[in-house]
Protein backbone atom coordinates (compact mmCIF):
# COMPACT_ATOMS: atom_id res chain seq x y z
CA UNK A 1 0.00 0.00 0.00
CA UNK A 2 0.90 3.25 -0.37
CA UNK A 3 2.91 3.30 -3.43
CA UNK A 4 2.52 5.49 -6.88
CA UNK A 5 3.86 5.86 -10.56
CA UNK A 6 2.30 4.22 -13.05
CA UNK A 7 2.38 0.63 -15.02
CA UNK A 8 0.29 -2.26 -14.96
CA UNK A 9 0.22 -5.04 -12.28
CA UNK A 10 0.48 -8.52 -12.68
CA UNK A 11 -0.25 -12.26 -10.76
CA UNK A 12 1.82 -15.04 -10.45
CA UNK A 13 0.26 -18.14 -9.09
CA UNK A 14 2.87 -20.63 -8.65
CA UNK A 15 4.47 -21.42 -5.62
CA UNK A 16 1.55 -19.00 -3.70
CA UNK A 17 3.10 -15.90 -4.80
CA UNK A 18 1.30 -12.58 -5.37
CA UNK A 19 3.22 -9.79 -7.11
CA UNK A 20 2.78 -5.81 -8.13
CA UNK A 21 4.30 -4.07 -11.16
CA UNK A 22 5.11 -0.25 -11.43
CA UNK A 23 6.70 1.73 -14.28
CA UNK A 24 8.04 5.45 -15.36
CA UNK A 25 10.16 7.19 -12.38
CA UNK A 26 13.75 7.73 -12.31
CA UNK A 27 16.20 5.58 -10.43
CA UNK A 28 18.68 6.20 -7.14
CA UNK A 29 21.67 5.39 -8.56
CA UNK A 30 21.28 7.47 -11.68
CA UNK A 31 21.75 10.68 -9.62
CA UNK A 32 23.84 8.80 -7.35
CA UNK A 33 26.53 8.63 -10.28
CA UNK A 34 26.20 12.04 -11.76
CA UNK A 35 27.26 12.96 -8.74
CA UNK A 36 23.50 14.81 -7.82
CA UNK A 37 22.19 14.04 -4.33
CA UNK A 38 18.43 14.42 -5.71
CA UNK A 39 16.63 10.97 -5.21
CA UNK A 40 13.72 10.19 -7.57
CA UNK A 41 10.39 9.43 -6.87
CA UNK A 42 11.17 6.24 -8.62
CA UNK A 43 8.41 3.66 -9.64
CA UNK A 44 9.23 -0.12 -9.31
CA UNK A 45 8.14 -3.90 -10.02
CA UNK A 46 7.58 -6.19 -7.08
CA UNK A 47 8.58 -9.69 -7.97
CA UNK A 48 6.58 -12.51 -6.19
CA UNK A 49 8.20 -13.32 -2.11
CA UNK A 50 9.90 -16.68 -1.23
CA UNK A 51 10.03 -18.66 1.61
CA UNK A 52 11.64 -22.29 2.28
CA UNK A 53 10.87 -25.29 4.38
CA UNK A 54 12.81 -28.46 4.93
CA UNK A 55 15.55 -27.16 1.93
CA UNK A 56 12.58 -27.08 -0.56
CA UNK A 57 11.31 -23.34 -0.75
CA UNK A 58 8.17 -22.06 -1.76
CA UNK A 59 8.63 -18.81 -3.43
CA UNK A 60 6.37 -15.86 -3.96
CA UNK A 61 7.55 -12.17 -3.66
CA UNK A 62 6.80 -8.73 -2.87
CA UNK A 63 8.29 -5.66 -4.89
CA UNK A 64 7.78 -1.67 -4.76
CA UNK A 65 8.37 1.42 -5.57
CA UNK A 66 6.25 4.74 -4.55
CA UNK A 67 5.64 7.94 -6.24
CA UNK A 68 7.12 10.63 -4.31
CA UNK A 69 6.38 11.59 -0.65
CA UNK A 70 4.73 15.09 -0.72
CA UNK A 71 5.80 17.98 1.33
CA UNK A 72 4.09 16.97 4.24
CA UNK A 73 -22.26 31.96 25.75
CA UNK A 74 -23.28 28.77 23.44
CA UNK A 75 -19.70 29.11 21.70
CA UNK A 76 -17.44 28.26 24.79
CA UNK A 77 -19.66 25.21 26.00
CA UNK A 78 -19.60 23.93 22.83
CA UNK A 79 -16.08 24.89 22.43
CA UNK A 80 -15.35 22.71 25.12
CA UNK A 81 -17.60 20.02 24.34
CA UNK A 82 -16.18 19.65 20.95
CA UNK A 83 -12.14 19.64 22.47
CA UNK A 84 -12.56 15.60 23.70
CA UNK A 85 -13.71 14.27 19.90
CA UNK A 86 -11.25 16.25 18.45
CA UNK A 87 -8.25 15.60 20.13
CA UNK A 88 -9.24 12.08 19.81
CA UNK A 89 -9.69 12.05 15.85
CA UNK A 90 -6.24 14.08 16.01
CA UNK A 91 -4.90 11.32 18.00
CA UNK A 92 -5.94 8.70 16.11
CA UNK A 93 -4.55 10.47 12.82
CA UNK A 94 -1.56 11.42 14.12
CA UNK A 95 -0.02 8.37 15.68
CA UNK A 96 -1.47 7.09 18.90
CA UNK A 97 -2.72 4.10 16.82
CA UNK A 98 -0.58 4.27 13.93
CA UNK A 99 3.05 5.17 16.02
CA UNK A 100 3.92 6.78 12.70
CA UNK A 101 3.15 10.28 11.01
CA UNK A 102 0.62 10.96 8.88
CA UNK A 103 1.92 9.93 5.81
CA UNK A 104 2.94 6.79 6.82
CA UNK A 105 -0.47 6.29 8.50
CA UNK A 106 -1.77 5.76 4.54
CA UNK A 107 1.37 4.17 2.90
CA UNK A 108 2.78 1.62 5.15
CA UNK A 109 0.92 -1.55 5.72
CA UNK A 110 -0.85 -1.90 9.21
CA UNK A 111 0.41 -4.59 11.62
CA UNK A 112 -2.58 -6.07 13.44
CA UNK A 113 -1.38 -9.39 14.48
CA UNK A 114 0.54 -10.01 17.50
CA UNK A 115 4.02 -11.55 17.04
CA UNK A 116 6.84 -12.91 19.29
CA UNK A 117 10.21 -12.53 18.24
CA UNK A 118 11.80 -15.66 16.87
CA UNK A 119 13.96 -17.97 19.69
CA UNK A 120 17.41 -17.44 19.83
CA UNK A 121 18.08 -21.47 18.66
CA UNK A 122 15.90 -20.95 15.39
CA UNK A 123 18.16 -18.54 13.90
CA UNK A 124 21.86 -19.14 13.82
CA UNK A 125 23.06 -15.54 12.54
CA UNK A 126 26.08 -14.88 10.54
CA UNK A 127 29.11 -12.34 10.52
CA UNK A 128 28.02 -11.01 7.10
CA UNK A 129 24.67 -8.40 6.60
CA UNK A 130 24.47 -7.09 3.41
CA UNK A 131 26.59 -7.39 -0.07
CA UNK A 132 26.62 -4.74 -2.41
CA UNK A 133 27.77 -5.60 -5.83
CA UNK A 134 27.88 -2.10 -7.11
CA UNK A 135 30.37 -1.46 -4.99
CA UNK A 136 28.89 2.45 -4.37
CA UNK A 137 25.66 2.51 -2.53
CA UNK A 138 27.48 1.43 0.74
CA UNK A 139 30.63 3.20 -0.37
CA UNK A 140 31.55 4.98 3.01
CA UNK A 141 32.38 3.98 6.62
CA UNK A 142 29.40 5.86 7.66
CA UNK A 143 26.89 4.50 5.71
CA UNK A 144 28.06 0.87 6.32
CA UNK A 145 27.32 1.69 9.92
CA UNK A 146 24.56 2.88 9.47
CA UNK A 147 23.45 0.16 7.33
CA UNK A 148 24.18 -2.40 10.32
CA UNK A 149 22.58 -0.42 12.34
CA UNK A 150 19.53 -1.07 10.96
CA UNK A 151 19.96 -4.46 10.12
CA UNK A 152 20.92 -5.87 13.60
CA UNK A 153 18.06 -3.31 15.27
CA UNK A 154 15.39 -5.81 12.95
CA UNK A 155 17.09 -8.40 14.26
CA UNK A 156 17.06 -7.76 17.64
CA UNK A 157 13.40 -6.62 17.82
CA UNK A 158 11.92 -9.91 15.56
CA UNK A 159 14.67 -12.93 16.19
CA UNK A 160 15.12 -12.87 12.64
CA UNK A 161 18.54 -11.70 11.07
CA UNK A 162 18.09 -10.07 7.35
CA UNK A 163 20.52 -9.95 4.46
CA UNK A 164 20.59 -7.11 2.30
CA UNK A 165 21.69 -8.07 -1.43
CA UNK A 166 22.01 -4.81 -3.52
CA UNK A 167 22.85 -6.64 -6.92
CA UNK A 168 24.68 -5.40 -9.72
CA UNK A 169 24.84 -5.24 -12.84
CA UNK A 170 24.02 -9.08 -13.48
CA UNK A 171 20.20 -8.09 -11.77
CA UNK A 172 19.06 -7.26 -15.68
CA UNK A 173 19.30 -11.14 -15.87
CA UNK A 174 16.04 -11.25 -13.43
CA UNK A 175 13.29 -9.87 -14.72
CA UNK A 176 10.46 -12.24 -14.67
CA UNK A 177 8.89 -13.56 -11.27
CA UNK A 178 9.76 -16.86 -11.87
CA UNK A 179 14.09 -15.81 -12.51
CA UNK A 180 13.69 -13.80 -9.44
CA UNK A 181 12.51 -16.92 -7.11
CA UNK A 182 14.40 -19.34 -7.95
CA UNK A 183 17.51 -16.69 -7.76
CA UNK A 184 15.97 -16.03 -4.31
CA UNK A 185 16.01 -19.85 -3.47
CA UNK A 186 19.36 -20.37 -4.69
CA UNK A 187 21.37 -17.25 -2.61
CA UNK A 188 18.90 -18.16 0.51
CA UNK A 189 20.60 -21.72 0.43
CA UNK A 190 24.10 -20.27 -0.49
CA UNK A 191 23.99 -18.40 1.78
CA UNK A 192 22.16 -20.17 5.04
CA UNK A 193 21.97 -23.73 4.05
CA UNK A 194 19.28 -25.46 5.97
CA UNK A 195 18.58 -22.52 8.49
CA UNK A 196 15.09 -21.41 8.43
CA UNK A 197 15.54 -18.17 10.84
CA UNK A 198 17.13 -15.81 8.48
CA UNK A 199 15.58 -12.89 5.98
CA UNK A 200 16.98 -12.79 2.71
CA UNK A 201 16.54 -9.18 0.96
CA UNK A 202 17.26 -8.45 -2.43
CA UNK A 203 17.56 -5.19 -3.77
CA UNK A 204 17.96 -4.55 -7.66
CA UNK A 205 18.26 -1.29 -9.38
CA UNK A 206 18.25 -0.83 -12.95
CA UNK A 207 19.46 2.89 -14.12
CA UNK A 208 17.59 4.49 -17.19
CA UNK A 209 14.85 1.66 -17.05
CA UNK A 210 11.23 2.16 -16.77
CA UNK A 211 10.81 0.07 -13.89
CA UNK A 212 13.52 1.29 -11.82
CA UNK A 213 14.15 -1.16 -8.75
CA UNK A 214 12.80 -4.66 -7.45
CA UNK A 215 12.84 -5.71 -4.21
CA UNK A 216 12.22 -8.94 -2.60
CA UNK A 217 11.77 -10.36 0.72
CA UNK A 218 12.59 -13.88 1.15
CA UNK A 219 12.02 -15.49 4.65
CA UNK A 220 13.08 -18.52 5.79
CA UNK A 221 10.47 -21.39 6.93
CA UNK A 222 10.42 -20.44 10.56
CA UNK A 223 11.30 -16.93 10.25
CA UNK A 224 7.90 -16.63 8.18
CA UNK A 225 5.56 -19.17 10.72
CA UNK A 226 6.69 -17.02 13.47
CA UNK A 227 7.59 -13.83 12.62
CA UNK A 228 7.54 -12.71 8.68
CA UNK A 229 4.62 -13.50 7.27
CA UNK A 230 2.60 -11.91 4.65
CA UNK A 231 1.98 -8.78 6.29
CA UNK A 232 5.62 -8.17 7.65
CA UNK A 233 7.00 -8.52 4.58
CA UNK A 234 4.63 -6.21 3.07
CA UNK A 235 5.44 -3.63 6.03
CA UNK A 236 9.43 -3.76 5.46
CA UNK A 237 8.66 -3.36 1.48
CA UNK A 238 6.74 -0.62 2.28
CA UNK A 239 8.86 1.08 4.37
CA UNK A 240 11.91 0.03 1.69
CA UNK A 241 9.18 2.17 -1.24
CA UNK A 242 8.92 4.97 1.06
CA UNK A 243 12.29 5.81 2.18
CA UNK A 244 13.39 5.19 -1.61
CA UNK A 245 11.97 8.46 -2.31
CA UNK A 246 13.55 10.33 1.07
CA UNK A 247 16.31 12.97 -0.83
CA UNK A 248 17.80 13.56 2.68
CA UNK A 249 18.89 10.21 3.27
CA UNK A 250 22.23 8.48 1.99
CA UNK A 251 21.69 5.01 0.81
CA UNK A 252 23.03 3.76 4.14
CA UNK A 253 20.41 5.80 5.97
CA UNK A 254 17.76 4.93 3.77
CA UNK A 255 18.16 1.38 4.59
CA UNK A 256 18.69 1.67 7.94
CA UNK A 257 15.16 3.81 8.52
CA UNK A 258 13.46 1.56 6.27
CA UNK A 259 14.79 -1.86 8.33
CA UNK A 260 14.54 -0.43 11.74
CA UNK A 261 10.46 1.24 11.21
CA UNK A 262 9.79 -1.83 9.92
CA UNK A 263 11.17 -3.94 12.61
CA UNK A 264 9.08 -1.38 15.13
CA UNK A 265 5.95 -2.07 13.66
CA UNK A 266 6.30 -5.70 12.86
CA UNK A 267 6.87 -6.44 16.44
CA UNK A 268 3.21 -4.30 17.71
CA UNK A 269 -0.34 -5.10 17.20
CA UNK A 270 -1.98 -2.13 15.81
CA UNK A 271 -5.48 -1.23 14.77
CA UNK A 272 -6.33 -2.31 11.67
CA UNK A 273 -7.95 0.12 8.75
CA UNK A 274 -11.50 -1.40 9.79
CA UNK A 275 -11.43 -0.98 13.19
CA UNK A 276 -10.04 3.04 13.19
CA UNK A 277 -12.57 3.54 10.44
CA UNK A 278 -15.00 2.59 13.12
CA UNK A 279 -13.74 4.32 15.84
CA UNK A 280 -13.44 7.82 13.46
CA UNK A 281 -17.60 7.03 12.69
CA UNK A 282 -18.15 6.87 16.08
CA UNK A 283 -16.46 10.01 17.26
CA UNK A 284 -18.19 11.62 14.39
CA UNK A 285 -21.40 10.36 15.31
CA UNK A 286 -20.60 11.04 19.08
CA UNK A 287 -19.52 14.97 18.25
CA UNK A 288 -22.66 15.53 15.88
CA UNK A 289 -25.14 14.38 18.70
CA UNK A 290 -22.76 16.39 20.99
CA UNK A 291 -23.48 19.57 18.37
CA UNK A 292 -27.60 18.16 18.40
CA UNK A 293 -27.36 18.31 21.96
CA UNK A 294 -25.79 21.29 22.62
CA UNK A 295 -28.11 23.65 19.96
CA UNK A 296 -31.09 21.46 21.98
CA UNK A 297 -29.97 23.08 25.05
CA UNK A 298 -28.53 26.37 23.74
CA UNK A 299 -32.61 26.97 22.32
CA UNK A 300 -34.17 25.15 25.61
CA UNK A 301 -31.97 28.14 27.65
CA UNK A 302 -32.90 30.90 25.33
CA UNK A 303 -36.41 30.38 25.68
CA UNK A 304 -36.44 29.52 29.34
CA UNK A 305 -34.36 33.14 29.36
CA UNK A 306 -36.48 34.75 27.18
CA UNK A 307 -39.60 33.33 29.53
CA UNK A 308 -37.96 34.94 32.52
CA UNK A 309 -36.99 37.87 31.33
CA UNK A 310 -40.58 38.56 29.84
CA UNK A 311 -42.17 37.87 33.44
CA UNK A 312 -39.67 39.82 34.91
CA UNK A 313 -40.77 42.55 32.65
CA UNK A 314 -44.20 42.01 33.20
CA UNK A 315 -43.60 42.19 37.24
CA UNK A 316 -41.62 45.22 36.90
CA UNK A 317 -44.49 47.09 34.57
CA UNK A 318 -47.28 46.11 37.31
CA UNK A 319 -44.95 47.04 40.42
CA UNK A 320 -44.28 50.32 37.93
CA UNK A 321 -48.11 50.90 37.69
CA UNK A 322 -48.78 50.10 41.64
CA UNK A 323 -46.14 52.69 42.51
CA UNK A 324 -47.91 54.94 40.15
CA UNK A 325 -51.62 53.98 41.62
CA UNK A 326 -50.06 54.78 44.89
CA UNK A 327 -48.12 58.24 44.55
CA UNK A 328 -51.65 59.08 42.47
CA UNK A 329 -53.10 58.02 45.66
CA UNK A 330 -50.68 60.11 47.88
CA UNK A 331 -50.77 62.88 45.85
CA UNK A 332 -54.62 63.21 46.60
CA UNK A 333 -54.38 62.46 49.92
CA UNK A 334 -51.96 65.04 50.19
CA UNK A 335 -53.82 67.83 48.36
CA UNK A 336 -56.95 66.82 50.41
CA UNK A 337 -54.88 67.45 53.64
CA UNK A 338 -53.56 70.69 52.53
CA UNK A 339 -57.12 72.10 51.45
CA UNK A 340 -58.55 71.03 54.88
CA UNK A 341 -55.92 73.42 56.30
CA UNK A 342 -57.80 76.41 54.22
CA UNK A 343 -60.88 75.64 55.87
CA UNK A 344 -62.01 77.47 59.25
CA UNK A 345 -64.99 76.47 61.61
CA UNK A 346 -67.03 79.63 61.92
CA UNK A 347 -69.59 80.68 64.22
CA UNK A 348 -72.50 82.41 62.33
CA UNK A 349 -71.90 86.05 63.51
CA UNK A 350 -75.75 86.25 62.62
CA UNK A 351 -77.79 83.43 63.96
CA UNK A 352 -74.62 81.62 66.14
CA UNK A 353 -74.95 78.61 64.36
CA UNK A 354 -72.05 76.65 65.31
CA UNK A 355 -70.23 73.98 62.74
CA UNK A 356 -69.85 75.81 59.38
CA UNK A 357 -66.70 75.60 57.48
CA UNK A 358 -65.71 77.87 55.11
CA UNK A 359 -62.77 78.16 53.21
CA UNK A 360 -60.31 81.07 53.88
CA UNK A 361 -60.61 84.37 51.62
CA UNK A 362 -63.90 83.10 50.52
CA UNK A 363 -66.98 83.86 51.29
CA UNK A 364 -69.37 81.19 52.32
CA UNK A 365 -73.59 81.17 53.86
CA UNK A 366 -74.93 79.87 56.88
CA UNK A 367 -76.82 77.16 56.16
CA UNK A 368 -79.58 77.72 58.93
CA UNK A 369 -79.71 81.50 58.21
CA UNK A 370 -78.22 81.94 54.76
CA UNK A 371 -75.94 84.99 56.40
CA UNK A 372 -73.00 85.44 54.07
CA UNK A 373 -70.00 85.07 55.50
CA UNK A 374 -66.65 86.06 54.50
CA UNK A 375 -63.65 84.44 55.96
CA UNK A 376 -60.38 86.23 55.03
CA UNK A 377 -56.66 85.02 55.11
CA UNK A 378 -55.67 85.35 58.46
CA UNK A 379 -59.55 83.64 59.94
CA UNK A 380 -61.31 86.94 60.57
CA UNK A 381 -65.30 85.90 60.06
CA UNK A 382 -66.79 89.38 58.17
CA UNK A 383 -70.79 89.38 57.33
CA UNK A 384 -71.21 90.96 53.96
CA UNK A 385 -75.19 90.27 54.01
CA UNK A 386 -77.48 90.46 56.92
CA UNK A 387 -80.56 89.74 54.39
CA UNK A 388 -81.39 86.19 54.19
CA UNK A 389 -81.12 84.93 50.21
CA UNK A 390 -82.98 82.62 49.20
CA UNK A 391 -82.32 79.22 49.73
CA UNK A 392 -81.79 77.22 46.41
Amino acid sequence: MGRGGGGGSSHHSSHHSSSHSHSGGSSRSSYRSSGSSYRSSGSSYRSSYSHHSGGTHYSGSYSGGSAGRSGCGCSRVFGILMIFPILLIMSIVYGIFDSGDLDTFFKIERSTVQREALPADKCKTVDTWYQDDWGDWIDESGEEASLKAGLQHFYEKTGVQPYLWIMGEEGKNYMSEGSVEELADEKYKELFGNDEGHLLVIFREYPNESSNYIVTATPGHDAETQVMDEQAREILLDYIDYFYTDTDLNEGRFFQRAFSRAADRIMIKQLSTKQLATIVIVVVVVVIGIIVTASIIRKKKVAVAKQKALQKQAEAQQAKAVAAQKQTEFNQQKYNDELETQYVAVECPNCGSTGNKIRRATVGYCPFCGTAIKVDQDGTVKIINRETPTQT
